[in-house]
């Protein structure tokens, strides 16, 4: 039968003294990053049970800074998101930090170490996250998930959207239009709504019993315009290609756009285009983009609300939200 590790084993593992180890699971004292670093490799390595508010001491009513974590400042969705979370944290008194950093084997020790040298509240994270790091992140901080979230899961809050529905509603959408032959730009599938919305994609065009053609789906290794422009003009320079594009975001959209005229196509005449997002270059382009409207201020503006929920009272059950989308028809696919 097995018995529960001791503070007195962490310590030793750690190579610091059990004062040490009982201040940093109280967090009444400061502890150096690197102190806390070995502290938390002893307690994963004995599987040491901690409190889900282990960090939430009584000197939490402190800190008053909460971090956001975004992948890159490449994609313009970010923008009005991190605006609606600064501004629910502003009401409460609270700060904000931006972090722009994936969350993968090369940033782990970074990343983690910024968190334990920050006076930190709370982080709310876009980012995709593999479980491993869900799983550490929760046993370091309190956090919530925006956007991006792990499936089936009940521990963390998360506020998003429905991405499959919206991609069948503007999968729907094109196939009302006449066109039959969609072609598909996407991200990386770390991510949640590159998933989601290839899903919806490809169940909308079974159920209008259209055969799939896997060429004319685009899968980018980044949300990267040139790399999009190229791959669309590859794409569309070929004698069968198709006469519609389905972008999963607005970014990738207007490059899809750009592409289509570097082959000699035109659109909507030739080629409908589709986006995703509802942001800025959607309507700067020429022509403008057809998109799905996110609420992306109310989903940062959320989602700093359920953190702040989460830091008043540790034991709340997570809150689990998906808001509403919709289909904004520009010039982009009407001929």
């Amino acid at each position: 039968m097995s018995t529960k590790p001791t503070i007195a084993q962490i310590a030793e593992l750690a190579d610091v003294s059990i004062a040490t180890v009982s201040r940093f699971l109280n967090n009444t004292t400061a502890v150096k990053s690197n102190t806390s670093h070995r502290i938390m490799e002893a307690i994963k390595e004995l599987n040491y049970p901690l409190p889900n508010d282990f960090l939430i001491s009584n000197n939490q009513k402190d800190k008053r800074v909460i971090l956001i974590n975004i992948p890159s400042v490449s994609n313009p969705f970010y923008n009005d998101v991190i605006r609606g979370a600064q501004e629910a944290a502003l009401r409460h008194n609270y700060y904000t930090l931006v972090n722009v950093q994936h969350i993968n084997a090369f940033t782990e020790s970074s990343f983690f170490n910024l968190l334990t040298n920050i006076n930190l509240c709370g982080a709310i994270v876009l980012n995709a996250l593999e479980q491993k790091y869900f799983d550490l992140l929760y046993k370091t901080i309190p956090f919530v998930q925006c956007c991006e979230y792990i499936e089936n899961q009940n521990l963390v809050s998360y506020t998003s959207i429905d991405d499959i529905e919206a991609a069948r509603k503007v999968t729907n959408y094109i196939l009302s239009t006449g066109r039959r032959k969609i072609g598909f730009l996407v991200g990386p599938e770390r991510y949640k709504y590159a998933r989601h919305r290839k899903l919806g994609y490809l169940q909308s065009l079974e159920a209008a019993d259209i055969p799939l053609n896997e060429s004319w789906i685009i899968q980018l290794s980044e949300l990267d315009f040139n790399m999009a422009v190229s791959s669309t003009y590859q794409l569309m320079s070929q004698k069968e290609h198709p006469d519609a594009i389905f972008a999963v975001s607005d970014v990738l959209a207007a490059a899809a756009i750009r592409g289509c005229r570097n082959a000699g196509l035109s659109v909507p005449q030739d080629v409908a285009v589709t986006g995703f997002d509802n942001v800025d270059i959607s309507q700067a382009t020429s022509p403008s983009i057809t998109t799905i409207n996110q609420p992306k201020y109310q989903l940062g503006y959320m989602a700093c609300e359920f953190l702040l929920e989460r830091l008043k009272n540790p034991n709340m059950p997570p809150k689990q939200v998906s808001l509403n989308t919709e289909l904004i028809i520009r010039e982009s696919t009407q001929k």
